[in-house]
Parts: structure tokens; C-alpha cells; sequence
């Protein structure tokens, strides 16, 4: 535009001046002015003709960004309804076979349902000429029979309602009678505290907690009889700092299993477990345990004749060497533990105290001397195919026994020890005591498949109190094969 305002001005001055100057010059200058205004001119039409390219690109890039907001829009709308469509194409429940365990659930994963059971068959072999105990009235015991039986035949339901209450049910038909093992209700809202209530296992007893899928050996460790194992009660439980504490407490009637209560005294039972190390950066020591636990209850029963019995002793092999007697008043227990694991290796241990009345079983009315009972174990395993072994949880093989496995492999072999001993004791009864050694082999076929080998040597305190009168010492031979799911 400014080239033609030039033009222009050139044209005024020109024509301005064209009577003073001459008719050819004149002429020469009319054609140069004509010149520079064809010029001008044809740059006016470049000028318009390039404004109106980029207008054309500015209206084709709107129509495009346009149309791309419309595809946008478009694309929006599909995946809403494709939503739309999937949810109401979703099944409300879904079935399928999760860490070993069959399931069926909503797909809100607000209810659960999990079928749950094992099998355990035993064959216990013992030493020729190995008899029980005499019973009372009697002067000669009865053989100690090599055997099979079902130790345990369970079948029960693990369930969820609403998200965050838990219940499991569970009855055991092995030993020719169905009775209740577990039974109970549990609120999860916040793993730092959770409710559970009913017939469950009290808290009490780093061996007695693990499952019975997964002991180390065909039965738990002598000590293992002080321990209470369940009762019908209540308790608080919960994990704190990333898993660092765990802790538990509860009242339960205290009269045990599938028992009526006998008196208003409840028990009460807490357990305290540390993992001191399992937030630091030293890995070595990460799965270092440490718990301790503690039970109390008054045993003293009504109607006033009736009379508690105490706790008992018995070998690996069920051969009971110190069996029940009177007590009344109360009964304290508490234990400490010790638990180590890395990689094929484990190492834990226990020591638990019991320490029972007996008030008023004396002459005369009197009190008698307090029953004591001291425990312990050390246990040790080796993963020899290198599998992560962690106490009390599934091993799974690296390759499943053949056929059953995905790739030919023999499954997972364990080498086993433990020391353990239990003794009852007061000052009017002479000590009754064994000392007992087992070794084990275990082959885990798959991870819920299990075949165990055990040998245990058996020391007793009293030769007369022993499968073998007159010997010190005798041996049990235990083999299980298992499945759970």
C-alpha cells in the first residue's frame, strides 16, 4: 500500500508539472509514470492475491481444528458408551483358583466366597515292645500299635460380606467325630486394629499359630503342650508401622475347644511380636522376630465339687508320659520367641512356663504346692532345591513333582531338625521330663502337596514313665502325605 500512495503522489507531481515541460519529455515521463504504476498495481494484486492465500489457510486450519474438536467430542462420547456397554455386559460374579484356593466373588469385591480343606494321613511306626502308660486301676499298659490314621480331615468356608467382615468356618472329621474347629466373625477396617470373635486359636505361641498345612514336622514340638490353642472369646489385633509391630489381646472363657465355661473368671491372653530391624537398611537382619506372650485365668470351676484338670505331657508320637491332674486357681503362662529366616535357611525357637494352683487338694483342705511346666524348642530347616522358605507360610517349588508340574522336576526337598524338651514339676512330684530329637525330610510335591518323613529319639527323666519300662529312651517313626487347598 505504501508503494501506491508513492505511485500516486509521483502522478500529482508530474501532471503538476507537465505544462513546463516540453511536448516529447512530456510523453517520456507519462510513460514511466505508467510503468511504475503498472508495477505498483501488479504488486497491489501479489499483495492481495498472498492475503487471500493465508486467508483460505486460516479458514481451512479453523475448519480442521474444528473438525478435530468435534472428533475429539465424538471419541469421548464412544468411550462413554463403550463404558456404558462394558458394565452392563460385566458379570456380577466371577469364579477362578487364586493362591491355591478355589473362589467365587463379586466383581465389586464386596463378597467372597472360598472353599477351603486338607487331608493329613499319618502312619506312626514305634519301638518293639513300646507300651502305654498303665491306666488308673491298671497294672499293665496296652502295646503302642503302628498305625495309620486321618489325622485331620477338614472342610470348611472362608468368606468376605460387605468388604471388611471376614467369617471361617471349619470342622475336622479325621478323628471318627465332626467337631467345630474354627468359627468366627472378624471386622477389617483398619489393618492397626481389627475385631475377631468366636472359636479361634489364642493368641499364644509362635509354633501353635502356624497353620497345620504348614509345621515344619508331622506334629509340633513337646513344648507345644502348654501351649492353649483355642477357645471361645474375643480379641483386638492389629499391625503397626509397615508390619513392624503386630500385636494382639483377647478374653476367652478359657475352658478350651468346643467346652462349656464353668465359671464368671474369663481368661486373658495378650501377644507382642517385633521385627526391629525390618525398616532399616540392614537386609541382613530384616526378618529378624521377636515376640513374647502371656496368658492368665482362674481354673476354678462350679459347681464347687467339680474339679479343672491340668495341662499334660506327650511325645511326637501322641505317647502321653505325664497325664493330667487336679488343680484349682489360677493358671499364668507366657513364652518368648525367637525367629530368623533367609533365603533356603530358618532358624526359630520358643520357651514357654506354665505355672498351675492347686488350692485346697491338700489334707485336710490345704493348699498343695503350684504344678510348674517349662518348654522349649529350637528348630532349624534347609531348603536343599534353593526354594525361599519363610516359617509357617507355603513353600512353592521351583518344579512341581512330574507329572503334575508344567516342566518334569522332582518338587521341593527340606532337610528338618529340632531339639526340644518338656517338664512338669512341684515340690511333692518327682520331675517328669523328656528330652526329644527329630529329624526330617520333607517333599513338597506341589505347593499344596506334601509328604513328611520324620524320626524322633526320646529321652525320659523317669524309666518307669517310658514307653519301655526300665529304658531311658525310645523312638517314633512318623510319616504324613497331605493336601490342603
Amino acid at each position: 500500500m505504501r508503494n501506491a500512495v508513492a505511485a500516486i503522489s509521483l502522478v500529482i507531481i508530474l501532471t503538476g508539472t507537465a505544462s513546463q515541460v516540453p511536448a516529447a519529455d512530456r510523453l517520456d515521463e507519462l510513460e514511466r509514470a505508467l510503468q511504475a504504476q503498472k508495477k505498483t498495481i501488479d504488486l497491489l494484486q501479489q499483495e492481495i492475491n498472498t492475503l487471500k492465500q493465508e486467508r483460505a489457510r486460516q479458514q481451512a486450519l479453523e475448519q480442521e481444528v474444528q473438525g478435530l474438536k468435534r472428533a475429539q467430542e465424538e471419541n469421548r462420547q464412544l468411550s462413554r458408551e463403550v463404558e456404558q456397554l462394558k458394565a452392563t455386559a460385566k458379570p456380577k460374579f466371577e469364579a477362578g483358583f487364586k493362591e491355591w484356593q478355589p473362589y467365587i466373588r463379586s466383581t465389586d469385591g464386596n463378597f467372597k466366597l472360598s472353599p477351603v480343606g486338607r487331608i493329613q494321613v499319618d502312619f506312626r511306626a514305634y519301638e518293639d515292645g513300646a507300651r502305654n502308660l498303665p491306666a488308673a486301676g491298671q497294672s499293665v499298659g496296652t502295646d503302642l500299635t503302628n498305625n495309620f490314621l486321618v489325622r485331620r480331615g477338614r472342610i470348611g468356608l472362608l468368606g468376605t460380606f460387605y468388604k471388611y467382615f471376614d467369617f471361617f468356618v471349619e470342622a475336622d472329621f479325621g478323628q471318627g467325630a465332626a467337631v467345630l474347629t474354627d468359627g468366627y466373625l472378624e471386622f477389617r477396617y483398619w489393618p492397626e486394629l481389627r475385631l475377631r470373635a468366636g472359636q479361634f486359636k489364642i493368641p499364644f505361641s509362635y509354633e501353635d499359630l502356624f497353620s497345620d498345612n504348614n509345621i515344619d514336622f508331622v506334629e509340633r514340638s513337646v513344648a507345644d503342650n502348654l501351649a492353649p490353642s483355642r477357645d471361645l472369646g474375643a480379641m483386638l489385633h492389629g499391625s503397626l508401622f509397615g508390619g513392624a509391630v503386630n500385636y494382639a489381646g483377647g478374653i476367652f472363657n478359657g475352658t478350651g475347644q468346643n467346652t462349656a465355661d464353668t465359671n464368671d473368671s474369663k481368661d486373658l491372653a495378650a501377644r507382642l511380636v517385633v521385627y526391629p530391624f525390618k525398616q532399616t537398611e540392614l537386609a541382613l537382619l530384616r526378618n529378624l522376630h521377636l515376640g513374647a506372650d502371656v496368658t492368665w485365668g482362674d481354673q476354678t470351676v462350679r459347681p464347687p465339687g467339680a474339679t479343672p484338670m491340668s495341662l499334660r505331657g506327650r511325645t511326637d508320637g501322641q505317647f502321653v508320659y505325664f497325664n493330667r491332674i487336679n488343680t484349682r486357681g489360677d493358671r499364668v503362662r507366657y513364652s518368648g520367641e525367637v525367629a530368623y529366616y533367609t533365603g533356603p535357611f530358618t532358624v526359630y525357637g520358643e520357651y514357654i512356663e506354665s505355672q498351675e494352683e492347686r488350692k485346697g487338694l491338700g489334707a485336710g483342705g490345704g493348699d498343695l504346692p503350684d504344678l510348674f511346666g517349662r518348654g522349649w524348642y529350637v528348630t532349624t530347616t534347609y531348603m536343599l532345591t534353593g526354594e525361599t522358605k519363610v516359617p509357617g507360610q507355603t513353600v512353592t517349588p521351583k518344579r512341581w513333582a512330574t507329572p503334575v508340574g508344567p516342566e518334569p522336576g522332582w518338587g521341593a526337598w527340606e532337610l528338618a531338625a529340632r531339639f526340644a524338651q518338656l517338664d512338669f514339676r512341684a515340690r511333692d512330684i518327682k520331675g517328669n521330663r523328656v528330652n526329644a530329637l527329630t529329624l526330617g525330610v520333607n517333599w513338597y510335591l506341589t505347593p499344596n502337596v506334601k509328604w513328611l518323613f520324620n524320626f524322633v529319639e526320646n529321652w525320659f527323666s523317669d524309666e518307669n514313665r517310658s514307653p519301655i519300662r526300665g529304658e531311658d529312651n525310645s523312638w517314633e517313626f512318623l510319616t504324613r502325605l497331605q493336601l490342603w487347598f
